[in-house]
């Protein structure tokens, strides 16, 4: 009786854990989505004046220095997230190969284990993507922020150099009578 319990418990264990891995890699796979869709609003062309006034509008509420933490601490997680299906990933590999070394299989052994093993690598690697993928395009997202707001500050740049060589030639033109007169 003992002994069932503790079977029992072990598998309750195992559907809590498998539950919450669940959940974290869906959570993972739907910041993929958002990131994906960020990206695409970000470098679909759209006319100058109306990206200016969007990173006006970031640059104005300081949106990108309060999601400097944020974005921090979900790049570590991403991080470890990666490391940790490597990781998983690594183990099966290990495992199957080990079981191929010794060389003692039976039909019903192939059958069950190396199928789940095939799942289990399937779904590792499956992580490593989804980790990979969202934590290059958080670093893409940030860079493609970045180089909008350097545009917009550029041409803010270039718009009072032209007024100041325009204003500078009204004044030369201005004086330049003056002058004759003299």
């Amino acid at each position: 009786m003992n002994r069932n319990q503790t079977a029992k418990n072990n598998e309750n264990n195992n559907k809590k854990s498998d539950t919450m891995a669940s959940l974290v890699w869906t959570s993972i796979l739907f910041l993929l989505y958002f990131e994906l869709a960020l990206v695409f609003i970000l470098v679909v062309p759209v006319p100058r004046k109306i990206r200016n006034f969007i990173a006006k509008e970031i640059a104005k509420f300081n949106i990108g220095e309060r999601l400097v933490r944020p974005v921090l601490y979900l790049g570590i997680l991403l991080g470890m997230a990666l490391v940790e299906s490597y990781w998983s990933h690594q183990r099966i590999l290990d495992r199957i190969s080990e079981e191929s070394s010794d060389g003692v299989y039976s039909r019903q052994h192939d059958r069950s284990f190396h199928a789940q093993d095939r799942e289990r690598k399937f779904k590792s690697e499956r992580n490593m993507y989804l980790a990979g993928f969202s934590l290059t395009l958080l670093f893409v997202i940030g860079r493609i922020t970045r180089l909008m707001q350097e545009s917009v500050e550029l041409e803010e740049e270039t718009e009072r150099v032209e007024q100041f060589v325009t204003d500078s030639k009204e004044a030369e033109t201005k004086q330049a009578p003056d002058k004759k007169k003299d």
